[in-house]
């Protein structure tokens, strides 16, 4: 009668991890985008005819930033392709993936929208005098 508790109870013990282990698994799956890129690329999204992307790309001519780091660019208005990374790296952050704009840069597994933002990391990265 003892040797049937100490079996179902292991048994049940097994289950109950196995379980644990599914679901926990499952949950980090959902936080896990298909196309996120790698963990340390710095990816920039931009739009082909958007005002504020422009002012990034001169920027970063003008500070020939990418002569001095590596950055991936991504039309995301004409590719349907890089527009559904966009959205897939949006819901990473926890940001509604219909309403991020351009220009969006992906650094360090954060996401930065905007002129501003997308300068100030660039810059720290490079560590650059504003």
């Amino acid at each position: 009668m003892d040797k049937k508790i100490v079996w179902t109870t292991v048994i049940i013990s097994l289950v109950m991890v196995i379980l644990g282990y599914i679901v926990i698994d499952s949950l980090s799956k959902k936080k896990r985008p298909v196309n996120l890129p790698p963990k340390n690329s710095l990816v920039l999204y931009y739009g082909l005819t958007c005002p504020h992307c422009k002012e990034v790309e001169e920027w970063m001519k003008k500070n020939k930033i990418e002569e001095k780091i590596k950055i991936e660019k991504k039309e995301v208005w004409y590719n349907q392709e890089n527009a559904a990374e966009l959205q897939e790296v949006a819901k990473f952050c926890d940001l509604d993936p219909n309403s991020v704009g351009v220009p969006f840069l992906w650094a360090d597994k954060k996401c930065y929208i905007g002129t501003p933002d997308v300068e100030k990391v660039l810059t720290e990265k490079l560590k650059m005098k504003k």
